[in-house]
């Protein structure tokens, strides 16, 4: 060590560098971990970001030096490479005697996670010293410009051998530039007392809330709006993928990350933290859109109606074993309005080439260029029969909305917009709702509970400022509009003796049926072809909807759903080190460095299944576990568990897959991990649509059933889980609910 420890003592960062220097050895590629700076990001980070990993690491270190002087006599770090890559190898599938807290392979996995960040984060971290993580790699770091003809260059674009970190273009990791004006908003308005009743109140104002906010303070009606996080613009965003990403630390999403879930497969089993598939949520005003990869895309007609459509064409037999399927009580007639209309208002670029699903309109921009990857996608998929089309995305191929449009930079999905290049409502729905002047946004505000006067009815909430002060906002209507996780958690801690199980819980419907997005891709290597994937955003995508559309017969096949494939841009360093490696090659040492080094030839097919619900899978209040907010508040408890129809899916998509791969050209293919691992970003139910309320939690309209004044406008409403990003789907339904809502109001039938 060449700097002072501020968190392990020498002995612990004795171990430590020993230990890391095994996982990434040195060769003749680059030097050993410790000499790259992995030890000194660790030890940093134990004393900010990963606090509560800090008695993790010095149990798990001491435990590791016991085992190898119990087995060889002598301390780990004074072992030769064979004995402590013997010793690594045990701990990392759990066989080490006598090492029990922490779990051993979970300690490996965890060290294995922060190997990868200090080689490959950016250096202010205190890791990737000189930048050897990223010229070992030959990633040329952060650059925001790219030309169509690097996105289809044949060799490697790397900018002449120029390596850039944030100090390089001009920025910190703790960027404090002045945040810009936000007209009708003053964050300090967030501690003062409620000025009285509304007639909306808005529980978040993220993608959702600040979606439909205009559409309510445009109808006259007076709107409170209470957000946990803050407003944050393209001055508070920085391009650092260890910090800023919702796939490393997710620093955007405090307040989810101190109440992240509890998890257990089945019920009956214990808990543990749920882990996170794909990422974790951010707290703030425009919400997770801010940082998300764009895909707006429709939902097929029969997703609608899948229920009736199975029964029509297999017979009700092929449903699986405790399955909860069920229609939709609206069609997509009547949605295909709304999701035109949204279309144009966040701005999506996009072509009409998907057979699949019928538009009334054109996209309001074209797609974005094509790249490598997509033109050998495209050109072999068409070869086999299928159809593949270019991605609708909320990203700016031209200018729209008063936004510029994108310059291609991979720092993309993950990342707030540093250039508002990418629409989210924080950019214009909800600057344009407090420009009526009947919104009245409040920050840092938690809701605690939902309140309903003697008759049952909804009636307001009970929030916390910023101060830890209580107070109470009287409101004709409720919208929770938050995630699906705080949405159900709220429907059940606001009991009364109305609702003695919860709010919408009077058929014990709430949290029933719980849905995540399954995750799954399979790989390809290609040794004679360079992807340049660092050269564009994730919103480079396209797609392929045959395997999820009516006309799929996935009864043939065994299972009951479809999927849909892309490929998609954005290969940024951390990224790049945590690809699942192919069968036999081991996942650290020599082995591991050789083929990480490969990236530009590694493509990755993502799959996007069908996911049904399941009387097995729903959401609860967890008995023993509080977050950590200080409030104190149970957090969710998600039994969910990927079933034996989703495996068969998942395993008959994955070899269809690795077919499409090897008609690409990939000289090797491998399957990655199968994620049911909840917290999705696309977890949906628990807060179930429908007509009968013996069966479901809300209406058409999104109104809870048992409780007036009541709505959830978010994910949790939906009766079924597709192969097809929700968030267009999410924000067509909850406009519609919004102008049900307004006229309602307007009308006096909510008081």
């Amino acid at each position: 060590m060449d700097t002072a420890l501020i968190t392990l003592n020498p002995y612990e960062a004795r171990i430590a560098a020993a230990v890391f220097d095994r996982l990434f050895p040195a060769d003749e590629n680059s030097p050993a971990a410790s000499a790259i700076g992995v030890v000194t990001y660790v030890d940093r980070a134990l004393s900010g970001a990963y606090h509560d990993h800090a008695d993790t690491y010095r149990l798990g270190l001491r435990a590791l030096d016991r085992a190898a002087r119990a087995r060889h006599g002598t301390p780990f770090a004074r072992c030769g490479g064979e004995e402590q890559d013997g010793l690594l190898a045990d701990m990392e599938h759990g066989r080490l005697p006598g090492f029990h807290v922490p779990p051993q392979a979970e300690f490996f996995d965890l060290l294995r996670l922060h190997l990868q960040e200090g080689l490959f984060a950016d250096p202010a971290h205190g890791g990737n010293r000189d930048k050897l993580g990223w010229r070992f790699l030959g990633h040329p770091g952060i650059w925001f410009e790219h030309t169509a003809e690097d996105h289809l260059a044949e060799e490697p674009v790397d900018r002449g051998g120029e390596i850039r970190s944030l100090a390089d273009a001009g920025w910190s990791a703790t960027d404090d530039r002045e945040p810009l004006e936000i007209p009708g908003y003053d964050p300090q308005r967030s501690v003062l007392p409620p000025d009285g009743p509304t007639d909306v109140v808005l529980v978040g104002l993220g993608a959702v809330g600040g979606f439909v906010a205009p559409i309510l303070a445009r109808a006259g009606l007076k709107v409170v709006a209470l957000e946990a996080g803050p407003y944050r613009t393209k001055h508070d965003y920085v391009p650092d993928e260890v910090g800023a990403t919702y796939y490393c630390r997710g620093d955007m999403g405090p307040k989810y990350l101190s109440e992240t879930p509890r998890w257990r497969r089945d019920a009956g089993e214990p808990t543990r933290p749920a882990t996170f598939s794909l990422g974790r949520m951010m707290n703030g005003v425009g919400g997770s859109v801010v940082h998300w990869g764009g895909a707006l895309r429709r939902m097929h007609p029969h997703h609608f109606r899948f229920l009736s459509h199975v029964r029509e064409a297999y017979g009700t037999g092929v449903l699986p074993e405790h399955h909860a399927l069920a229609d939709w009580p609206i069609g997509y007639e009547e949605l295909e309005p709304y999701y035109t209309v949204v279309e144009y208002i966040a701005g999506v670029a996009g072509d009409e080439s998907n057979p699949f699903v019928a538009r009334s309109k054109p996209y309001p921009m074209p797609p974005l260029r094509t790249f490598r990857l997509a033109e050998v996608f495209r050109e072999a998929t068409q070869d086999m029969g299928l159809h593949p089309y270019p991605t609708p995305v909320c990203m700016n191929s031209v200018p729209y909305n008063g936004l510029p449009a994108t310059t291609y930079h991979p720092w993309s999905a993950g990342f707030g917009s540093f250039f508002n290049e990418r629409w989210n409502p924080g950019l214009t729905s909800v600057p344009d709702a407090l420009a009526t002047g009947n919104l009245d946004l409040r920050t840092h505000c938690r809701v605690l509970r939902v309140l309903t006067d003697r008759d049952g009815h909804a009636d307001g909430v009970e929030y916390v400022d910023a101060n830890g002060t209580r107070h109470v906002q009287r409101a004709r209507a409720v919208i929770l509009c938050g995630y699906t996780f705080e949405n159900v958690r709220l429907l059940l801690l606001s009991r009364d003796d109305r609702h003695p199980g919860g709010l919408g819980n009077n058929t014990g419907q709430v949290g029933k049926y719980f849905m995540t997005k399954l995750w799954d891709d399979v790989f390809g290597y290609f040794p004679d072809v360079v992807f340049n994937g660092h050269t564009g955003p994730a919103a480079q995508m396209w797609s392929l909807d045959d395997f999820n559309a009516a006309s799929f017969d996935s009864a043939a096949h065994g299972f009951v759903g479809g999927a849909t494939y892309n490929v998609e841009n954005q290969r940024l360093p951390i990224q790049v080190s945590r690809d699942p490696v192919p069968d036999g090659v081991r996942r650290w040492g020599k082995p591991y460095k050789d083929h990480i080094r490969r990236w530009q030839h590694v493509a990755a097919l993502r799959i996007q299944p069908d996911s049904l619900p399941y009387h097995t899978d729903f959401l609860d209040l967890d008995p023993d576990h509080r977050d950590r907010s200080g409030l104190g508040l149970p957090v969710v408890r998600i039994t969910a568990d990927l079933r034996p129809n989703e495996n068969r899916l998942l395993a008959w998509m994955e070899a269809k897959g690795e077919e499409i791969l090897r008609a690409m050209g990939a000289a090797k293919t491998w399957r990655g991990t199968r994620f049911r691992g909840v917290c999705s970003s696309h977890d949906l139910g628990g807060a179930r649509m429908g007509e009968d309320p013996r069966a479901s939690v809300v209406d058409p309209t999104l109104r809870v059933h048992d409780t007036p004044g009541l709505y959830v406008f978010g994910g949790a409403v939906f009766p079924t889980c597709h192969g097809v990003n929700p968030q267009l789907t999410i924000w067509a339904l909850t406009m519609r609910a919004a102008e049900q809502l307004v006229k309602r109001l307007q009308q006096g039938e909510e008081r």
